[in-house]
């Protein structure tokens, strides 16, 4: 079992700092919605899981990975704690990683520090085990620790040679050096994972100090056990689906995963609404994935269900057959293409394969932005209340709909607060009703013992501000009635 235990963001967006905890749920599972007003954070939650699941699985960062560096500071920092194996023999793996933007206009970021600290208590991880880190500037280049280390591993000169040119393109490509696979001459995508190699070279070379072998046989042995198993996880077990900052597209894709020609798990994205080329091996991965769909769909929407149409295409460029696939919606014995349906249908759709992992799977982590968008609100409680009541992994999600606040036990929410120095919180427990909606909305109007959670806009100055635009006469009159607004608090009468 993989459980993601908890998330430290530094420095991300408008975060200073701010911690949340993933609490397990008595079904096993766990199911953590993060609520607050707009530009609060929440956004950043699931991107900071879209950039873990990229370094642990040995990728290139997501292209817009820079924009959630905080601009005050130029760095941002991740630190991840990660469960590994069950509870009664626990390995605790702790990933920390800075970035910063590949330069200052650009949206790509680049690792600039890494470390990994393990243990069987998560109270008392110690030193960090492996790490690997820019010293003052680009010039002076990287350097790994342990130092003592990695210099008689550098000693061996084949070995050298792997290790500089991995860093280099790790730092180039926007990856993680821990986590990534070997450069070589020739470059493979199955090439071995640099750590696993260093391992094997060095105890077949002469001249490694028995000090270092000895902590590579432990400490390097233990992260390449643990590392095998992450790049795993990440790879098919993680799942993120984000807005795209706002992109309507976004709901419309379903990844469907199949295997390529070196055996790694890969997914390919399915556009729900205009017909699709794939191979034919791909439109059987994809009818299996619309078979279950049709077995939920109907669930949540009475007398809905979808069905796979497959028709003839042109051969790729290499020969190989291929095939359109179009998904269609069906009601009694009306069929229509399924573009046709509302945006709440299809959020909901493009969603399902996301949420049957995270309830049936205890190592995926399911990270959704904005859940309740285009979801009837009495429509996500019940999604929600059987998620929790029944989920074996982690569904970490963001939204504004407090439906979820009067469904969900107390311990599945967090809130953001005004404070950017300690983000998120949990909702007040000490209140008059059990009622979690009802708590917040207090909290949020009347204040709480913890920090502000709602940074209210002044009374009535969206109304004169929306009147202003509209009479541009009036300006001055106007600005004056708006400076008085700023300190009153009091709407200006115009006749």
């Amino acid at each position: 079992m993989i459980r993601l235990q908890r998330l430290v963001l530094d420095n991300m967006r408008n975060i200073s700092h701010g911690v949340l905890d993933f609490d397990d749920l008595p079904a096993g599972g766990s199911v953590t919605g993060i609520y607050g007003q707009n530009g609060s954070g929440k956004t950043t939650v699931i991107d900071a899981i879209g950039i873990l699941r990229a370094l642990l699985s040995g990728n290139m960062l997501p292209d817009t990975a820079g924009d959630a560096i905080s601009v005050s500071t130029g760095l941002a920092t991740l630190t991840a704690t990660l469960l590994i194996g069950g509870k009664q023999k626990p390995s605790y793996l702790e990933y920390k990683v800075s970035l910063r933007r590949a330069n200052p206009d650009s949206t790509r970021a680049r690792v600039v520090s890494e470390s990994v600290r393990i243990g069987d208590d998560l109270s008392r991880l110690g030193r960090e085990a492996l790490g690997h880190r820019m010293e003052d500037s680009e010039t002076d280049g990287f350097v790994s620790t342990p130092v003592y280390v990695w210099r008689s591993i550098e000693a061996v000169t084949s070995v050298k040679t792997v290790v500089s040119r991995t860093a280099d393109r790790a730092y180039m490509e926007g990856r993680s050096f821990l986590f990534s696979r070997c450069a070589a001459l020739e470059d493979r995508p199955d090439a071995e994972f640099l750590i696993d190699w260093v391992v094997s070279r060095v105890r077949e070379a002469n001249g490694v100090s028995a000090r270092s072998l000895t902590y590579i046989n432990e400490r390097f042995d233990e992260f390449v056990r643990l590392r095998k198993t992450l790049c795993d996880y990440a790879t098919n077990d993680v799942f993120v689906s984000t807005t795209r900052r706002g992109s309507y597209a976004a709901y419309a894709f379903i990844p469907i995963m199949e295997e390529d020609s070196a055996g790694r798990n890969t997914e390919f994205l399915f556009d729900l609404l205009q017909p699709n080329p794939l191979t034919p091996g791909q439109a059987k991965r994809l009818g299996q994935t619309v078979e279950s769909f049709d077995r939920i769909l109907p669930t949540l929407v009475p007398g809905l269900h979808v069905l796979l149409k497959i028709g003839t295409a042109p051969s790729g460029k290499d020969g190989e057959d291929r095939v359109t696939a179009e998904l269609f919606s069906r009601r009694g014995d009306i069929t229509v293409p399924f573009r046709c349906e509302s945006e709440g249908i299809i959020r909901i759709t493009a969603l399902l394969g996301y949420l049957k992992h995270a309830y049936n799977d205890e190592n995926a982590l399911v990270a959704v932005d904005e859940f309740d968008s285009g979801v009837f609100e009495l429509l996500l409680g019940d999604m929600l209340y059987q998620l929790a009541d029944g989920c074996a992994g982690q569904l970490v999600f963001t939204a504004h709909n407090l439906r979820a606040l009067e469904v969900l036990p107390n311990g599945c929410i967090r809130t953001t607060v005004t404070d950017p120095n300690n983000r998120f919180a949990i909702i007040p427990r000490k209140s008059s009703t059990n009622n979690q909606r009802r708590r917040y909305l207090t909290a949020s109007e009347l204040g709480w013992s913890g920090p502000d959670i709602y940074d209210s806009p002044i009374p009535r100055m969206f109304g004169n501000s929306l009147y202003a635009a509209g009479h541009p006469d009036e300006d001055d009159d106007i600005d004056d009635d708006l400076a008085a607004l700023n300190t009153s608090g009091t709407k200006v009468n115009r006749g």
